[in-house]
Order: structure tokens, then sequence, then C-alpha cells
């Protein structure tokens, strides 16, 4: 704590410092602050001019983070943090909005774009950054133009078009500790006068950082990917504009699917809530007639036999969750006796066609078409134990299309616009371990498969198999009129709706025992409702934007996002409680645009989120569930940003947050695998909890100095965060604390006269902070947490022409 105390003291005195400096008119070296065009009202406008709170990261500080994938640009963008466990599915939390259930079928109420294209399966977030123009970060709901996941925000990748006409492009190769090494590159230019063509890849390999304790497991945590962009331009005469881009990329066997089982202390034992079922079955069947103690409280007899480090049950409360809120001892280390991996392969094209109907009036087409193929394999018990493994296997087809029509004069703009998006997902969900056998003995008594079978010499497997087509088609609008020369109202609708059809069955099978597909349910046997979502609803914006003067905008705004319905799948859930409703955010904000001597630049947003029927995540009867219920946020951004010469820049973010959510079901019921006891813990539900991943406070920082050399110039740059203590999960158990941490990322670059050559050196996580990167709370049977990379060091040199 006393860290991350002097972070915030000295980052208040460099913001007092800023301002002194402003205000005693003092002379400085030329400088100017980088503008950036964001896309935030599917037009380019300069970010200053936009009354959305928004984040971005340019090629250039992209570079010079050394970021490389999708999820490390969390560091940099106030109030967005990631939880992530695997390449497998990856969740960003913006605000405290997210969606965290590990099923594939679900998505983001933080909606993610490439080049104007909805990315909708939650498989298809991650991957590899290369040849990227810049990332837009837009946080609150933007459901009017953005559609009806984008409750939480909008992250947008992107990418480096065709449009540069003259020959240019760049090389780029690097390696990093853990074995890390990659190359990169780009190149395009004309053809003719009217056609241009881009060409862009990258392919990098790494073992992991988490290590195996056991020889003939490997390390997780590590990646063997590879992609490869094709970006093509057209001019057809003086009104039409035609981009297409096509991306592929592919991960092989990529060394994933592991976890670190937290353990407890004595004092956990002593605060724990022990279920009196499990006493009760203790002394009538583990003593076997032996004398038990005199009583069924929590006593030395009970704590050894349940709560031994071996094999026992983890200290829990009376809701069932962990108590335990400390780290692994060895955190980058795992026991797991699976190879876990991930196999990936996915397609992604992109058509926009732009045509100038005349100089007022604009017609946009954005086709997208994405295919993904992949399997992942992890050992979900975390321990060297035959306990239990997740596999699943995904065929994700997606098609989209987007029309708009734009319209501006003196005072006013508009646009009208439909989309229609189509996905296809074929999903399987496999299960080996534990929890089979049980389930196979289940068959047995049923008559379903002979006596004879020994579900412990086979190879029995618990199956879910689906089917969910999903379909929505929306009509959009947003019209903005300059009521004044310094005020401009902006008003937008969307109108959106859901048309799903999910087929599911649940089954058992072992090959080995030669035992075909038993189906044991499905959900045409549910009542009709169980299989189908048919509704609509409507996204809302109004906004006023007061220009006080050329350099400062004040805004504020109201926003109704929402987000549909799903299924969340679990093999212990009955069919017809497996959906849950849609959801739907009440946003208000008020923020401040301003630029200081065109010099600094100084963001700052507060906010409000009334949330009803938010979807919240648990495992109540440790089967993966979402729960509908109420919830408020209320938080503030600042983001600062000074060129303070021609050698020193500063950037500086902090937020504040607080959050309750209003409640959610508690593990309840649960038949332990202990001798099928039913235990009823005593509290069903929780109360008041925090959203996951809301720290009260953060702070984030770049600072980077230049020095002019004769023949080159020398860049060092210090860059990181600081998060206060948080909640991982939103039921707020014991394992998915995290307590207030900091990481602090430099590098050192040397920089040609010409720009052509760049070496950098670099470090990450300098100090070496053990933080999670995620948690599962399994109440009894403990938590699975995976933790970030420790401290690395890498080199890379890039050639540009």
């Amino acid at each position: 704590m006393s860290r991350g105390y002097t972070m915030k003291q000295n980052s208040l005195i460099l913001t007092l410092s800023i301002f002194s400096v402003l205000n005693s008119h003092t002379a400085l070296a030329d400088s100017e602050l980088e503008v950036i065009k964001v896309s935030a009202q599917k037009r380019y406008q300069d970010n200053q001019e936009v009354g959305i709170s928004i984040s971005t990261l340019s090629a250039t500080k992209l570079e010079r983070l050394s970021i490389n994938d999708t999820v490390e640009i969390t560091q940099q963008v106030p109030n967005l943090q990631l939880n992530a466990w695997s390449p497998n599915l990856t969740i960003f939390n913006l605000r405290g909005i997210s969606q965290n259930n590990f099923t594939d079928n679900l998505e983001s109420p933080v909606a993610v774009y490439t080049n104007d294209a909805y990315i909708g399966s939650l498989n298809a977030v991650s991957g590899l950054v290369f040849d990227l123009k810049q990332v837009e970060v837009l946080r609150g709901p933007q459901a009017t133009l953005f559609g009806r996941n984008a409750t939480g925000g909008v992250i947008h990748f992107v990418t480096n078009d065709a449009t540069q006409g003259e020959f240019n492009g760049y090389v780029k190769s690097g390696a990093a500790k853990y074995n890390r090494h990659f190359i990169e590159a780009a190149a395009g230019g004309s053809i003719s006068d009217s056609f241009r063509v881009r060409l862009a890849l990258r392919k990098e390999k790494a073992d992991g950082y988490i290590e195996s304790n056991n020889p003939e497991i490997r390390a997780i945590g590590g990646t063997n990917s590879q992609a490869i962009r094709l970006s093509l331009q057209a001019n057809l005469g003086d009104s039409l504009l035609i981009d297409f881009s096509h991306q592929h990329s592919q991960d092989n066997d990529i060394p994933t699917g592991g976890y670190s089982f937290l353990p407890w202390t004595q004092q956990d034992i002593d605060d724990g809530y022990l279920p009196p079922e499990l006493v009760n079955f203790t002394q009538n069947v583990i003593l076997e007639g032996a004398e038990p103690p005199n009583d069924l409280s929590l006593n030395a007899f009970t704590q050894v036999v349940f709560f031994n480090p071996d094999d026992g049950f983890t200290p829990i409360d009376e809701a069932g969750l962990t108590l335990y809120r400390g780290d692994h001892p060895q955190p980058h280390k795992h026991f797991s006796n699976v190879n876990g991996y991930l196999n990936r392969d996915l397609d992604n094209s992109v058509l926009k066609l732009s045509y100038e109907l005349s100089d007022s009036l604009e017609l946009v087409s954005i086709s997208n078409f994405q295919q993904l193929e992949k399997s992942y394999l992890e050992d979900g018990d975390g321990i060297p134990a035959p306990i239990i493994a997740f596999q699943t296997d995904m065929d994700y087809q997606q098609l989209s299309q987007e029309i708009r029509l734009s319209g501006m004069n003196k005072t006013s703009r508009w646009q009208l616009g439909s989309y229609y998006l189509d996905m296809s997902q074929n999903g399987l969900i496999t299960t080996v371990g534990n929890p089979v056998l049980r389930l196979a003995n289940s068959l047995k008594v049923a008559g379903l498969i002979p006596n004879s079978y020994d579900p412990s010499q086979g190879s029995p497997q618990a199956i879910q198999d689906y089917q969910l087509e999903s379909k929505n088609w929306s009509l959009f609008g947003q019209y903005e009129v300059q009521v004044k020369d310094n005020l401009t109202l902006i008003a937008g609708a969307r109108w959106s709706h859901d048309d799903k059809s999910l087929e599911y069955t649940r089954g058992f099978k072992d090959d080995t025992a030669k035992i075909d597909y038993i189906e044991q349910t499905n959900i045409n046997d549910a009542p009709a409702a169980a299989a189908d979502i048919d509704a609509g609803d409507y996204g809302l914006r109004l906004q006023l934007n007061w220009q006080y003067d050329e350099n400062i905008m004040y805004f504020t705004s109201y926003n109704r996002g929402i987000k549909g319905g799903n299924w969340a799948f679990s093999a212990n859930v009955p069919v017809e409680d497996m959906q849950h409703e849609a959801e739907t955010l009440h946003a208000y904000e008020v923020g401040i645009k301003s630029i200081f001597a065109n010099q600094l630049k100084f963001n700052s947003t507060l906010f409000y989120y009334d949330y009803r029927d938010y979807q919240a995540f648990s495992m109540a009867s440790l089967s993966p569930q979402i729960d509908n219920t109420d919830a408020w946020a209320k938080g503030a951004e600042i983001e600062i940003t000074w060129a303070a010469s021609e050698q020193f820049n500063l950037n500086l973010g902090a937020t504040y947050m607080d959050s309750e959510v209003d409640e959610i079901s508690a593990v309840g019921e649960w038949l332990s695998p202990v001798g099928n006891t039913l235990i009823d813990f005593p509290q069903d539900s929780i109360r008041n909890t925090k959203l996951p991943n809301t720290p009260k406070y953060s702070i984030n920082y770049l600072l980077d100095y230049t020095w002019q050399l004769s023949s080159s110039s020398l860049i060092a740059q210090l860059d990181g965060v600081y998060y206060d203590e948080q909640f991982l999960e939103v039921t707020n158990g014991g394992g998915s604390y995290q307590a207030a941490y900091g990481v602090t990322n430099a590098s050192l670059s040397m920089m040609s006269l010409d720009k052509s050559l760049l070496l950098s050196l670099w470090i990450k996580n300098l100090n070496n902070t053990v933080y999670k990167q995620y948690n599962l709370d399994l109440g009894m049977l403990g938590s699975t947490a995976y933790y970030a990379p420790p401290k690395t060091y890498g080199i890379s040199v890039r050639f540009s022409w």
C-alpha cells in the first residue's frame, strides 16, 4: 500500500507542476500535441471534438509500449481491465462492465471491432497486433451507432489500409525472455493511379512463463501464432472508394489450459463454515463404528478430515465462497497433469464501399464475413490429479451488413442506417474426470448402461452438444444540430431485434468401452420458450456539447445501452433455467475536453450507471450460471497529455470508481462428492457486492525523454499502472480478491535521424509484481487462479522505408 500511496502523491505533484508551468507562461521549446482522429461517430473527427470519453493508442505509442497482442492495451487506458486465462477466451472489463462466464456462445458487453466490423465471438478477440494505425476505446454505452452489445463501450482496432500511394513498409524482428521470438513486416503502395495494395504479416513463438512441476507437462502461457493481412483500395471515378481487407490468423498447439490452485490458512479454517451434513456423514460413515466426537461442530477431527492439504475441501463461508485472500506460494508454477492446448484458425474479410452522392451526402456499405474453428483443452482443477479436464470445440461463422446514409449542411449533420448480423455456432463441450464417474453410476442405476461397466477402467465423457443460430437486425439514426454558435445537440436512437434459436443436448459416451452417445437431456423436451429468444429493444443517446472557446468543450449525455439475452450452458442446471434475460444500462455523463497552449491536453469525465437486469455470472451450485439483477456504479476518469518540450512528453491517467450489485445467487444446495451428501448452505444469496475489476482508485503513467545525438536520437521511456484493491468476480469471494498492486515498464530506444531504423530494449513488469489475471471461485472445491507474467525483457529492431 505504501508503494501505491507514493504513486498517487507523485502523480498529484506532476499534475500540479504542469499547471504551474503553463500558468506562469514559462517559455518552452516548440512542441505540439499529436492530433488523433477517431471514428466514434462513424466519421473521423478530432478526439477533442467528440463528447464521449475516449482513449486512443496511436501507432507510435503502440510501438513504444511494445504492444504485440490485443490483450496488452489495458495498462494505458483508464478504467479498462482484462480477465483472461488463455487466448481461447478474452474478456475486457470497462468501468466494471464485463461478462465473465467461460462458455463460448456468449457475447461481451464491451463490443470489439476491427476495421468497422463487429467481433461477435469471444474466441476471436485475442490475437496478434501488427501494422495498426490506432486503437480507440470508447467508454459508456454506444448502442445508437454500434449496437446492442456495446453496453460497456467499444474497443476498435484500426489497421493500416492501402491509402498511401508511395511504396512504403517496414520489417521488424525481436527476441525476449522465455524463448520468445517474432518477425513482422508490411509493405504497400500504388499499382496504378487508382489502385493500391498493402500486405502485412507477423509470426511469433514463445514458451510458457508458468513452469510445470511435472517434467512431462509443458509450461503454459506461451504462444505459437501467425497472421497475414491483405488490404486493397481502389477509386472508381471521383465518387466511389473501395476498401477491402482479409486477414487469416492461426494458432498452433498453444501451451495453455492450466491454473494455480489456491491454498488456505489455519485462520481460514477457524473462521470457516463446516456444513453439519458433512459432520454427520463423517461420524456415521467414515468412522465406521468408531466412537465419534461428542459434538457436531468444527473440531480437530473434522478439520483433519475435510481441510487436510492433500485432498480436503477448501474453507468457505456460509454462502459457500472461499475465504483465502492471498496468493499461491508459487504463482508461476503449475501442477496440472494434463497438457492443455489451443488450436485456432480465424478468417476475417471486410469490404467497405464509400460513395459520395454529392458534396453533402454520402452512402457507406460495410460487409463482413468471419469464420473460426478452434479446439481447446484445459486441466480444470489445477492439481496433479485426474479430477476434471474440460474441452471445448467450436465452428463459428458470422455475416454482417451495414448500410449508412449521411448528410450535412451548415448547421446540422445526420445519418440513417440499417444493420444485419447472422451468427452460427456449432459447439461441443466435453468433460472428463470425477464428475463424469457420478454420471456413469447414475446411468447404470437407470439401466442405460450395463452394470458390468467400470468407468474407472474406461474413458467416460460428459457431452454438451449445441447449435446456436443468432440473427439481429437494426435500424438506427443520429441527428446533430448547432442550436447556437457554441452549442450542439445530438440525439440518436436504434431499434434492435434479436432472433435466436438453440438446439442443445446433454449426454454420455465412452469410446474405450464402445458405449455410443446416450442422450440424457434435450432442450426440445423443455417448454418451447426455453429454446428461443425473439425480442426487440431500443438504444438511445441524448447529448449536449458546449464549446466554451476554441480549446475547451464541455459535454453532458444520457445513453440507454442494451445487451440481449442468451444461454449459460451447464451440465448441472435444468435446461429451462439456462436462459437469462436482456440487460439495460442507463448512463449519465458530464465531461470536459480541453487543450492549453497546444501542449497540454486535459480530459475528464464523471459518470453514473443505473443497471437494470445486469447479467451477473457466478458459480451458483458450483455450475456456471448468470443471474439478472440490478446494480449501480459511479466514477470518474482523468487523462492528461503534456508535450512539455521537443524532448519530454508525459501521459497521466487516474480513475475513481464505486459500485454495488443488488443480489446474486449463492451456492445454495450442492451435492457433495463425499457420499453424495446434499449440502444446504444457510446463505442463499449474496447482496451488495462490488462489480468485478473495479478498484476504487487507479493511476497510469507514461513518460518519455529524447536526447538528440549526432547521428541518431535516444529515447528513454517509463510507463506503468497502479490499481487499488479489487475483486475479480462479482461474488466477491476470498479467492477473487486482488490486493493493490503496481506494474512498471521501461524501454530504451535508438532511432536514426531519418527515422528509418529503430532499435529498442525493453523490460515489462520491472518490479516483478505478482498479481492475478483471472480467478474462479469453486467454493468447497477451491479457487483456481491464473497469474500475469513476471518480469520479462526483450529486444527488437525495425527498419522502415
